[in-house]
């Protein structure tokens, strides 16, 4: 599975999509409920590559026409290694003193 990193747009959040929830250990706490998609035609901005959106996810009954509940993109997280390829090493110099190495 793999991973996805973003932002979303804090103002862009419809204010009756934030609902005051009072949380177990008695804190009052502010919960989005948010549905993230896959895009069917990925965007590009930046030199950046978003492959799905956010939006709010109001209920069915909670929904107004008009209103965008857009409130971001993501993009999918590709760790780079840390290890060189195979013709990265083959193309390295050798070690002709191993004196020389840091360990």
């Amino acid at each position: 599975m793999s991973s996805l990193f973003g932002s979303i747009c804090l103002t862009d959040i419809p204010r009756e999509q934030m609902k005051k929830v009072m949380c177990k250990d008695g804190k009052e706490r502010i919960f989005v409920n948010i549905f993230i998609g896959e895009k069917k035609t990925p965007s590009t901005f930046d030199g950046k590559t978003y492959t799905h959106s956010v939006s709010c996810a109001p209920k069915k009954e909670e929904r107004k026409e008009g209103v965008n509940y857009f409130i971001g993109d993501l993009q999918t997280y590709n760790p780079q290694p840390n290890t060189p390829s195979a013709a990265e090493i083959e193309a390295a110099p050798c070690v002709s003193d191993l004196d020389d190495l840091p360990f």
